[in-house]
């Protein structure tokens, strides 16, 4: 013990570092049983894939393997592999996710002390663990906390084959972005131009064979990539499970037209975005912070005017105006959605329902109410900045006043760190400023670009006014870089002042460190005592990380929507914290009427129910693992049902029970041409049967949802 205590002493980073670390997690992962399942659609796939290796393998959406879902499997397998070795509970499928994040901390401090030195490190990984929409990620069964950290050591065996020369660690960078395609597909061939640039200007070898070694990793990212995607497109389409939100069963459709271009343009390709029910889904979804740029979405009223209204929430967080305990309640025509923050339950992604099969997906379409208009200013408006803006202005100023001071013609390792972390983050802003169509957690991906760059800006601040005595240029970089931090931790109290309940504390509590903060430095202009400047960066720096640490903190503190997962004050509100209307691990605090007189009429060989949308039986193969067939898969406009194929699943006894929602997906005419069908073949079941309370079907269903029965 007296030895590591003497280690420490002479190496006080490490326990630093294991503090960040530390604080991260514990963000990450405490109470996190709160959540219950997490997102209903990931998790009914986790439970499929435990209950066979084929449905393991092709991530199977159901136990009968009829449709996948709409992801890659590598993320999905950890989760899989979790829940078989702590069994099913909804905190063994969020915990890769909340390891992926600390680890992911962790991380960042070696890639940037590496060349910016420790303190930098140190600094950049606090803002990355405090970052709001990092801990919403890494609180979740979506998988972006997973590729972030595949990224980040892609991005260390970069730096390694830069600094070696040797093109192995190259090669193995260009394996894990490849890793990364199998988490979340194109998503994780963002950092891309970083890579290649990086490599390109700073490897050490001569042109030619640094080109030569940018193909040959261009063919393992590739190769890599499509394994898994061509080992689903050349298996018997008939012996897998269809490809979920595509009208062709193609992977190459899911990749390039749902996952690929609808991202970018808001467009719906082919069989995309099948409709449902109407839950009001392009409604104002302005987010937890402020309004400071207007892009037409609206600006909250001081306080909480954007907050949560009254909603019961189910074991995902998702609280629906008037909804019902899973969460599935519709809003009214008053305009109960006017929080925007919970949105109606839109499957995987969030994406609400619509009647017009969501053919129109731009800014004001599905998810563009969440993330406001096509603008440079739109990462600083209501709906984003208190996800992930929090030092991205200063991150910005960073990156534009640091670049200034190297000589590129001698170029050095330190410089390809630094333009590869600036590339990552012009990237990012680029796309997120202007693509059509995503959800306010996919920010994550910004947030390392920003802590590594925030840091590194910070420890500048220090390094150049401690020699304030040398010449005027390198006197005048740290001024200004300081002058852009008190500007971007003003950009933090203008966030924090439209929130009433805010002013009497952390509004004090900012204002306080920064006063202290600045007069400490007035003080070091007159003494030049370095150990007075240094505090009196300390003290800013924790005025700064106090509005994002509490925006962090929400999600822990209440519980997010797990399908369009967000941070903010709002979360506290409507009971939505500290456990108020919490369920149980499995995601429901009761069992439905309707799923309990469904298990009891229960055929083995046969669907507990069939029905056109995942969303309408998730929670039915998450409660009981038996087959249940979606046949419109999440969007609710697959092409994996015929009315002929109907016919003979009914004649064999598989189809008994089936729930129609009321209205259809954009899959051509054969979704009205199956209820038509199911309409005339099938008797329709007395909703007093299971239910007392008819709501219940709307409950399991969607909006008007009627079960029917196909009798043998």
């Amino acid at each position: 013990m007296q030895h590591i205590i003497v280690k420490f002493r002479k190496k006080p980073y490490i326990p630093a570092l294991i503090l960040i670390a530390a604080l991260s997690f514990t963000l990450n992962f405490y109470a996190i049983s709160n959540y219950g399942t997490g997102n209903e659609y990931y998790a009914a796939c986790v439970k499929s894939m435990t209950l066979s290796f084929k449905n393991f393998f092709f991530v199977s959406f159901d136990p009968a393997g009829m449709v996948s879902v709409d992801k890659p499997p590598l993320g999905l397998w950890t989760q899989a592999i979790s829940v078989l070795i702590f069994g099913y509970h909804g905190w063994a499928m969020l915990l890769p996710q909340a390891l992926a994040g600390a680890a992911s901390t962790v991380m960042i401090y070696i890639l940037t002390a590496r060349y910016f030195g420790r303190p930098a490190g140190l600094v950049s990984a606090l803002i990355f663990a405090i970052t709001p929409v990092v801990v919403v990620a890494s609180r979740n069964n979506t998988m972006d906390m997973q590729l972030i950290f595949v990224l980040l050591a892609a991005a260390w065996f970069l730096f390694r084959s830069i600094d070696s020369g040797r093109w192995k660690y190259l090669f193995l960078a260009a394996l894990f972005v490849g890793l990364g395609f199998n988490i979340k597909m194109l998503q994780a061939y963002m950092i891309l131009p970083a890579v290649a640039l990086t490599y390109l200007f700073f490897a050490k070898e001569k042109i030619g064979k640094r080109i030569l070694a940018g193909i040959l990793s261009m063919v393992i990212v590739l190769a890599v990539s499509f394994a898994w995607v061509l080992a689903v497109e050349f298996y018997p389409s008939e012996d897998r499970p269809y490809v979920d939100s595509t009208s062709s069963n193609s992977m190459i459709e899911l990749i390039f037209g749902h996952n690929g271009t609808e991202r970018l343009f808001g467009q719906s390709m082919g069989g995309g975005m099948g409709g449902g029910f109407s839950r009001s889904s392009d409604r104002d979804a302005s987010g937890s912070a402020p309004q400071m740029n207007d892009d037409g979405n609206g600006t909250p009223p001081d306080g909480y005017g954007q907050g949560a209204p009254d909603s019961n929430t189910n074991g995902s967080g998702q609280g629906m105006p008037g909804g019902n305990a899973d969460g599935n309640g519709q809003g009214t025509s008053d305009g109960a959605y006017e929080s925007g923050q919970n949105m109606p339950d839109g499957g995987a992604d969030g994406r609400g329902d619509r009647q017009d099969g969501g053919r129109n997906m731009g800014a004001n379409g599905m998810g563009g109410s969440e993330i406001g208009n096509a603008s440079p200013l739109r990462l600083w408006t209501s709906n984003l900045y208190g996800q992930g803006s929090w030092f991205l202005l200063f991150a910005l100023c960073s990156m534009l006043l640091c670049v200034n001071k190297w000589n590129f013609r001698r170029k050095n390792e330190r410089q390809g760190a630094f333009v590869f972390w600036s590339l990552w983050l012009i990237t990012m802003a680029v796309f997120f400023s202007f693509a059509g169509f995503y959800h306010r957690y996919y920010l994550c991906m910004m947030a390392p670009a920003i802590a590594v760059l925030s840091g590194v800006g910070i420890v500048t601040i220090y390094n150049g006014l401690k020699h304030r005595r040398e010449k005027k240029t390198e006197y005048l970089r740290p001024v200004l870089l300081l002058a852009a931090f008190l500007l971007n931790l003003a950009l933090q109290i203008v966030c924090v002042l439209r929130y009433s309940e805010l002013k009497t504390w952390l509004l004090p509590v900012m204002l306080a460190a920064a006063g202290v903060g600045i007069l400490l430095f007035a003080v070091y202009c007159v003494r030049h005592k370095r150990g007075v400047l240094a505090v009196s960066l300390v003290v800013l720096v924790l005025s700064s990380v106090a509005a994002p640490f509490y925006w962090a903190l929400t999600p822990v503190m209440g519980v997010t929507n797990s399908t369009m997962p967000y941070a903010g004050p709002e979360l506290l509100q409507s009971g939505q914290g500290n456990g108020t209307g919490m369920l149980s691990d499995n995601g429901s605090s009761q069992s439905s009427s309707l799923e309990a007189y469904l298990v009891k009429n229960y055929k083995e060989g046969s669907f507990l129910v069939t029905a056109q949308r995942s969303s309408s039986v998730a929670q039915f193969i998450i409660d009981t693992g038996l087959p249940c067939y979606a046949y419109g898969g999440f969007l609710g406009s697959d092409n994996s049902l015929t009315v002929d194929q109907l016919k003979t699943l009914v004649a064999e006894g598989k189809i008994t029970y089936f729930l129609l929602s009321g209205s259809f997906g954009s899959s051509g005419s054969s979704g009205s041409d199956i209820e038509s069908y199911v309409k005339e073949n099938a008797v329709l079941v007395d909703s007093g049967e299971y239910s007392s309370n008819t709501s219940n079907v709307g409950q399991m269903g969607g909006q008007g949802g009627t079960l029917y029965l196909f009798q043998s």
